[in-house]
């Protein structure tokens, strides 16, 4: 059989394909038949086959589609056509018309332009609630608001239950170990309210850095507990 056309509908609501299809017939009909209804019947067989295995394709990838029509056309299909048993095997050739193809680039088009701007509020918010993640700087935030009563500030509590929320905002993709691990010790830290306890942990965290031969960390986390040592010094003597 010459090639035939097919138009095909894709996953895209008004976008088609055009296919051309190649069929082969085995074995070749002999003796009395009617070579139209033996080629209605593999025109409709080979139609309906290429329809189901391009319904779920989707046209931005041309390719693709080929490849699921031309593997669900290459499986033989038995055809009992005026008491001839037959098989119907296929190549396809499949392509967009210049008006489904223009379609796809609008769609590829709106596509990136709807990326784009999902991307940049996605950041804009990443943005906000990094910013925002810390007590200190919602309360400087609450501070710019025209009607904010300075005499009245957010309850701390509040404001802390707020930051927190806030570190855990869901971004879009994960951010480097690093970045995760300062946030679970930011968490942690939180959880022990008293300077002595803080200081507790900065020396054992300290300890950990010389362990693993890093001593210029330790160093470094060992001078944050000296201010923190001296200042409760200076309170225990203005108390007596």
């Amino acid at each position: 059989m010459s090639g035939f056309p097919a138009v095909l509908r894709s996953s895209r609501p008004g976008i088609h394909y055009t296919a051309t299809i190649y069929a082969t017939l085995t074995p070749e009909p002999t003796g009395h038949y009617d070579p139209d209804e033996v080629a209605d019947g593999a025109r409709a067989a080979l139609r309906a086959a290429a329809a189901a295995s391009v319904r779920d394709q989707d046209p931005v990838d041309l390719p693709t589609a080929q490849d699921a029509c031309a593997q669900q056309l290459r499986r033989p299909r038995n055809l009992n056509i005026q008491g001839h048993s037959l098989q119907v095997t296929a190549s396809v050739h499949l392509e967009l018309a210049d008006q489904d193809r223009a379609a796809v680039d609008r769609l590829l088009a709106a596509i990136r332009d709807q990326t784009t701007e999902d991307a940049i509020t996605r950041q804009r918010a990443e943005a906000v609630a990094a910013e925002l993640s810390h007590p200190a700087a919602l309360l400087a935030r609450w501070l710019q608001h025209p009607e904010a009563q300075v005499t009245q500030p957010p309850d701390e509590g509040k404001l802390d239950a707020l930051a927190q929320r806030l570190r855990g905002y869901p971004r879009a993709r994960e951010d480097p170990v690093e970045l995760r691990l300062l946030d679970i010790l930011r968490d942690f830290l939180a959880e022990f309210p008293k300077e002595e306890q803080k200081r507790l942990l900065m020396l054992l965290l300290a300890n950990g850095m010389r362990a693993a031969r890093k001593p210029d960390h330790a160093d470094q986390i060992e001078a944050l507990t000296v201010p923190r040592i001296e200042a409760g010094a200076a309170e225990s003597e203005g108390a007596v």
